[in-house]
């Protein structure tokens, strides 16, 4: 039976600063990003994550309005869940996985075709996903690493 909680709270903090820049008032220019947030573990599915990176914006020649990125990132499970997944080895007496931690590294691009259409590519290489969640094919196993790749794009009307 699930524990009941009459309060939850959770902190965040982002930070996005320009490092550099060739000259002042140029459109290209490197920034800094990081975000970190963190919640009480026993009611909060994750209790910590931090990411961060870099964007260049306007990486080539002749693309101002481009930017490329790399970000890093970090996830943590939150105590209840882990502590439900020993609680659940211990019931059924199998091998059951504990979820721990979850860490991401992501390449993107963005380009901006036309005043009213971006479009994104991304890479983003996961390790240990989900903290550690069971294989659906093995329960007593976690899922492999993962490779992502995806496509975004926007539309402004």
């Amino acid at each position: 039976m699930p524990a009941g909680h009459l309060h939850n709270d959770g902190i965040y903090a982002v930070m996005d600063q320009t490092i550099w820049r060739p000259a002042p008032g140029s459109v290209r220019s490197l920034n800094l990003f990081a975000r970190v947030m963190g919640a009480p573990g026993d009611r909060n599915l994750v209790s910590f994550a931090f990411n961060g990176g870099l964007v260049l914006t306007a990486p080539l020649p002749g693309r101002d309005s481009d930017s490329a990125g790399i970000d890093v990132g970090v996830g943590k499970v939150g105590s209840g869940a882990a502590a439900y997944d020993r609680a659940l080895g211990l019931a059924t007496g199998t091998a059951y996985p504990v979820r721990g931690v979850e860490t991401l590294i992501e390449i993107t691009y963005q380009f901006q075709l036309a005043p009213w259409w971006l479009i994104q590519p991304d890479v983003q290489y996961v390790v240990n996903p989900g903290g550690g969640v069971p294989d659906p094919a093995d329960p007593t196993r976690r899922l492999r690493n993962e490779l992502v790749i995806g496509v975004r794009t926007a539309v402004t009307f």
